[in-house]
C-alpha cells in the first residue's frame, strides 16, 4: 500500500490523524507492506515515516526520482534531470521572477527566502541554502528536481511558455499542488517509482492499494491495481482512479484504507466516489 504525503496522509494542518495512523497499523497487523510516496526530500519524509512506524521499506520520494530504502535512507534508484535543460528552466523562472527550488543532492537551493518559501521549509522541516542568480545553477550534479512556486494563476498562465522551452529535453512538467509547478527527468514519475519500490518487495501491480490527491498522483493511482483519489482532488486525479474517497481534513485516507483494505462496515466507512465532505 502506497500512500502520498501532503493532501493524503499530512492534513492540511500538517498532522497524521490518529485514526489513520490506527489504520496503518491495522493493515500492517495482516501483512500488508506500507510505504510512502511523495514529492517530498527523503530526510522531510523520514519523520513521517518514524511517525507510521513503518519499519524497513522503500520510500519513493522526489515525485519518483528516488527511491530510498528506509529508515537509513540508503539511495537504492535516482533520475536526475537534463543539466542543460535544467539550467534553461533555472534562467527561465529566475527571469519571471519566480520563487525557485533547485533538489541537489540531499540539498534544497531556493533562489530567495520570503514568507512563501520560509512556510515551505517550516512544513517541510528542511533547511535551504539561498543562492543568487549566477549561484544557484552551479550545482556539482545536476539537480534531481526543480519547484517553481508563485500563485496558482500565474503559474498555469507561465506553464505552456514552460513546457515549451524544455520541449527539446526530456523533461516533464507537472503540479504538485496549486502553486507548485515541478520539474523532473521525463522517466521520473509515482508509477515508475512504486513499481520499484514493489519490485524490492516482491509484490505485484494487481496487489499494490494508492492513495493520492493531485496531478502528480495520477501516474500512481492508474498503475496501482487499485487507486483511490482524495474527496478535494481535481476531478481529473479523480477520473484517474477506481475509487474516491473523502476530503483529507475529513480522514478520507483512513476511511479508504477501512472500507476497501479492512473491509469496515458502517457509516463512517462509507465513501461513495465523488465523496467531497
Amino acid at each position: 500500500m502506497a500512500l502520498d504525503l501532503d493532501g493524503t496522509a499530512l492534513k492540511s494542518d500538517g498532522t497524521i490523524s490518529a485514526r489513520l495512523k490506527r489504520a496503518v497499523h491495522e493493515v500492517q497487523e495482516r501483512g500488508v507492506h506500507v510505504i510512502l510516496a511523495t514529492g517530498r526530500m527523503v530526510q522531510s519524509a523520514a519523520r513521517y515515516w518514524e511517525e507510521l512506524a513503518l519499519g524497513d521499506g522503500p520510500l519513493v520520494a522526489y515525485q519518483g526520482a528516488v527511491v530510498a530504502m528506509m529508515p537509513a535512507g540508503t539511495v537504492m534508484h535516482e533520475i536526475l534531470l537534463p543539466e542543460e535543460g535544467a539550467e534553461l528552466a533555472v534562467k527561465w523562472a529566475l527571469a519571471q521572477d519566480l520563487v525557485t527550488q533547485v533538489y541537489v543532492g540531499r540539498e534544497l537551493w531556493v533562489s530567495r527566502e520570503d514568507a512563501r518559501v520560509r512556510q515551505y521549509i517550516d512544513a517541510n522541516h528542511i533547511p535551504a541554502w539561498v543562492r543568487n542568480a549566477d549561484a544557484l545553477t552551479l550545482w556539482p550534479e545536476p539537480p534531481i528536481k526543480i519547484l517553481l512556486q508563485a500563485e496558482g494563476p500565474l503559474l498555469d498562465r507561465l506553464r505552456p511558455e514552460l513546457e515549451e522551452l524544455v520541449r527539446p529535453f526530456p523533461i516533464r512538467v507537472f503540479k504538485s499542488q496549486t502553486d507548485y509547478l515541478e520539474l523532473v527527468h521525463q522517466d521520473v514519475g509515482k508509477a515508475r517509482g512504486l513499481a520499484i519500490a514493489a519490485g524490492m518487495l516482491g509484490v505485484k501491480a494487481e496487489e499494490v492499494f494508492a492513495i493520492g490527491d493531485a496531478e502528480n498522483d495520477m501516474d500512481m493511482l492508474q498503475w496501482a491495481g487499485f487507486g483511490v483519489a482524495m474527496g478535494q482532488a481535481p476531478e481529473a486525479v479523480k477520473r484517474a482512479a477506481n475509487a474516491v474517497t473523502f476530503a483529507v481534513d475529513a480522514d478520507g485516507a483512513a476511511i479508504a484504507l477501512e472500507q476497501w483494505v479492512l473491509k469496515v462496515t458502517g457509516e463512517q466507512a462509507d465513501a461513495p466516489r465523488g465523496a467531497t465532505e
